[in-house]
């Protein structure tokens, strides 16, 4: 059965041709052991606003849409992207068009004519696992100016404290119906203000007694290829360039000191561009670790 993490393939079809609606759909209907859900809108508006109401695992959208040019449903959609990868369903006509979008980070493109249920299963399938692994700095979403109002800062404040809270519950600490809890949470995943949800572990409660912070001194012209490899290490909880002499900040977490020079030695101080000094400091005691914002409510 191919799920993502257990769950069903959420699918966002936007496409205003009825009978590339009906193939998409009969495509998926004969491939085996592909679990999904689709939703699909005929109108670009009506998919930015399943967008912000739903989730998705990916989208496949058609340019030409009754309330947009090519150009314009590119744009916006692409707000979407570090968020949800896309697949471009394109006529002949549009390949050039197609094509351009690769290089804006569009995960694929499907000539309808030539779709095939295997073609499009392993796109979809193809595309959500790449836009999993993109390094962290390609990903980064940019504030598309949403303004967090009052409500907005306590629906955060609930969730950081009780992330499994539903959203009758937090309603009735708000004063604001349900439907609309979901919606602004909705929007705050969409803006990238709410990026995940995570289970925190005290890593020395279980096993990890060495927890240090490295500054690394990195020739600048590799700084951006060796940050997106160290960020692939489980052992790395954190990675960040900085200012000064030291233009490389990691956490990282190990079994044991010895563990952690051993992992030094044979993981990062290995790669080319990083240059001999470096600075390590090793955690003792440990007051507070967090990664909420709170706000002052006023």
């Amino acid at each position: 059965m191919i799920t993502i993490e257990n769950e069903k393939i959420k699918i966002l079809l936007i496409e205003d041709n009825k009978a590339d609606i009906r193939l998409i759909q009969e495509l998926l209907k004969k491939a085996p052991d592909f679990v999904y859900e689709i939703k699909s809108c005929i109108r670009l508006s009506e998919g930015l606003e399943a967008l912000k109401k739903n989730d998705f695992n990916i989208i496949l959208l058609d340019l030409t849409l009754p309330d947009s040019d090519r150009t314009s449903t590119l744009e916006k959609i692409l707000e979407f992207m570090p968020i949800i990868p896309i697949i471009i369903l394109t006529g002949l006509d549009d390949k050039d068009i197609a094509l351009e979008s690769l290089k804006k980070g569009i995960q694929d493109y499907l000539v309808k004519d030539e779709i095939t249920t295997n073609l499009l299963t392993r796109s979809i399938l193809y595309g959500i696992e790449r836009h999993k692994i993109k390094p962290t700095k390609s990903i980064k979403k940019e504030s598309l100016g949403y303004h967090l109002d009052k409500r907005d800062k306590e629906i955060l404040n609930i969730l950081q404290d009780h992330y499994k809270i539903s959203y009758k519950d937090i309603s009735e600490k708000v004063k604001l119906a349900a439907s609309t809890i979901h919606s602004r949470v909705q929007n705050m995943i969409n803006e990238g203000i709410i990026k995940e949800v995570d289970t925190f572990v005290d890593p020395f409660k279980v096993g990890y007694n060495t927890i240090a912070v490295i500054n690394l001194a990195i020739d600048p012209f590799k700084l951006d290829e060796i940050a997106k490899k160290l960020v692939l290490f489980d052992e790395i909880q954190f990675v960040a360039t900085s200012a000064g002499e030291y233009n490389l900040v990691l956490k990282v977490i190990a079994k044991s000191e010895k563990d952690l020079w051993r992992f030094l030695n044979e993981n990062i101080l290995v790669l080319k561009g990083i240059k001999p000094q470096l600075n390590v400091s090793s955690f003792i005691d440990i007051y507070k670790m967090t990664e909420k914002v709170k706000f002052n409510i006023r």
